[in-house]
């Protein structure tokens, strides 16, 4: 397997394995599970500067990490909300609910082989959790976590980095290409790609998908599967979309569009220099960045990001950032920059 030398930098970092999204609980048709898994339990410790959430739009952050053990490493993407559940998975801890009551991270015994396999994506998504890893692949629970299966047929590729739920079907991504769950036949299939394409995130916008990869961005009208490109400056890290424009993450540059990816303009003014950004999230029509020093704020279409990280350790890392309950929910880690590399505008 090949990686753009930006993946190759966060592997040596052992920085951030890329992964998933979030969805909504209904009913679904059980899918048949490929095994069976074990569990075991890992004891909690208490630690802080890990998770962080804020009421006021990302002016100000409470440290929110009671409950995680000092170990606990959070990949892109594994947090995911769905109404009033807020949950987590660390690579080397498990999975955890947060409980509101508690103020605190409860844990939930997880399954040793999900653990082996390096997760990092998590995903509500009807009556199951969804939890993706880079080399064992898609697991599923229908019972809050305390079971899993596998759920691996169709797929060609078993390292997994994004879900996404778009119009009642399951997406996920991985190293060759994005697939959609059949709840009919019970498989995973090939929307588009191919045994190079790594698919790094999703996003829709106009009733369009839109894919962020190694090979730039990709669009297709939902269902339709008639992609054609819409980014072609380099490879794309994450996509995100709100009402209005689409956001564009490579790997130096943060960019938008407002006309369906026809055209990008450079938005990032205020940002590091040529350090990419993690995540876009649009709160009350405030934009907020997740970057490598902590998150940065923008309140107008026209204006410079400024940083916003009160409450925040220096130089922390944004890797995931959600909306639960009106609560800006972001999860990061310390990171050292190699030479070369830094946080100066």
């Amino acid at each position: 397997m090949v990686f753009s030398a930006p993946i190759r930098l966060l592997a040596s970092l052992a920085l951030i394995t890329l992964y998933a999204c979030n969805g909504q609980t209904q009913s679904n048709p059980k899918p048949a599970p490929d095994s069976e898994i074990l569990l075991t339990h890992h004891p909690v410790q208490e630690t802080d500067g890990v998770v962080y959430f804020s009421y006021d739009q990302g002016l100000t952050w409470e440290n929110k990490s009671e409950g995680l053990p000092s170990t606990t490493s959070i990949g892109l993407g594994g947090i995911a909300v769905s109404g009033n559940q807020l949950a987590l998975i660390s690579k080397d801890s498990g999975l955890y609910y947060f409980k509101s009551q508690e103020d605190k991270w409860v844990p939930i015994s997880t399954s040793k082989q999900l653990l082996e396999g390096n997760v990092g994506a998590l995903l509500f998504y009807h009556d199951r959790l969804y939890a993706g890893t880079q080399t064992k692949g898609v697991f599923y629970s229908e019972d809050n976590g305390h079971t899993w299966a596998t759920l691996n047929t169709g797929l060609d590729n078993v390292t997994i980095r994004k879900f996404a739920k778009i119009e009642d079907r399951l997406y996920v991504a991985t190293n060759s290409g994005l697939y959609s769950y059949n709840d009919t036949s019970g498989r995973w299939e090939l929307e588009y790609g191919n045994g190079s394409l790594q698919v790094n995130g999703l996003t829709v916008f106009d009733g369009r998908i839109y894919m962020a990869t190694s090979q730039g961005g990709f669009a297709s009208p939902i269902g339709e599967k008639d992609w054609k490109p819409i980014f072609s400056k380099g490879a794309l890290h994450n996509i995100s979309s709100d009402d209005q424009a689409v956001s564009a993450m490579a790997y130096n540059e943060l960019f938008s569009s407002y006309d369906q990816g026809q055209t990008w303009q450079n938005i990032q003014g205020g940002l590091p220099s040529q350090l990419y950004t993690f995540n876009v999230v649009n709160v009350n029509h405030t934009l907020l960045a997740g970057q490598w020093d902590g998150i940065y704020r923008k309140d107008s279409e026209s204006g410079s990001w400024k940083l916003s990280s009160t409450g925040l350790p220096e130089k922390l890392a944004i890797a995931n950032m959600q909306v639960y309950d009106n609560i800006i929910v972001v999860t990061g880690n310390e990171r050292k920059l190699r030479d070369k590399m830094t946080t100066g505008k």
